[in-house]
């Protein structure tokens, strides 16, 4: 997947490059075309159909993000999450075992 390429918010390019680093390039799978304002993007669950993350800047601190973790009949939200514990959230909804350490 090119971060770069897609339309979407530098803030949303930049926090995926780290999720990548830090939860591993296969931990969660990109939906770019449901959400179309470039501050939002949805996270997919690998082996999960209807587990998926929303994940966005919108009305957020400086340097936190808000993410709204979707289960087939339920709806988890967190706002203003600072990076490591957007990353923690996210590897527990993606069943990710090991964090890695950002270099």
């Amino acid at each position: 997947m090119n971060i770069w390429a897609l339309d979407k918010h530098q803030d949303i390019r930049h926090v995926l490059l780290l999720l990548i680093e830090q939860l591993g390039p296969d931990a969660f799978s990109l939906d770019a075309t449901r959400s179309a304002d470039p501050r939002t993007i949805y996270l997919l669950h690998n082996n999960e159909l209807g587990v998926r993350a929303w994940l966005h800047v919108l009305g957020q601190s400086e340097g936190c993000y808000g993410v709204h973790l979707e289960y087939p009949n339920a709806i988890d939200i967190h706002e203003n999450l600072k990076l490591p514990a957007l990353v923690a959230t996210l590897a527990a909804h993606f069943d990710v075992p090991v964090i890695q350490a950002l270099p």
